[in-house]
């Protein structure tokens, strides 16, 4: 009798163990997952915000050279082209 309740003892001691260990395990996954979320979010808000401003500089660029003074000009015209295609390229990508 004496050695079932010693034996009985043990293995509820190692249970409840195991039992701390797990949750302990499983409360810093759910803290690295809620940190991943967060960390998601704030890409997200930042690409959405990025792609509103690129969008908005785009066409404040097109607006600027609707004569076409700029492009036509030899120094002017190589760069403005140029931030100009880069513009659409980051448009296109978002």
């Amino acid at each position: 009798m004496i050695t079932t309740i010693v034996i009985l003892s043990i293995i509820l001691t190692l249970s409840i163990f195991v039992n701390i260990n797990q949750l302990r395990k499983q409360e810093s996954q759910s803290d690295y997952i809620e940190e991943l979320e967060n960390s998601n979010a704030e890409y997200y808000n930042f690409f959405t915000k990025l792609k509103t401003q690129i969008g908005e500089s785009n066409s404040k660029i097109k607006q600027l050279d609707r004569l076409g003074s700029f492009e036509a000009d030899d120094e002017t015209g190589f760069i403005f082209s140029e931030m100009k295609d880069i513009f659409e390229s980051l448009n296109r990508g978002f």
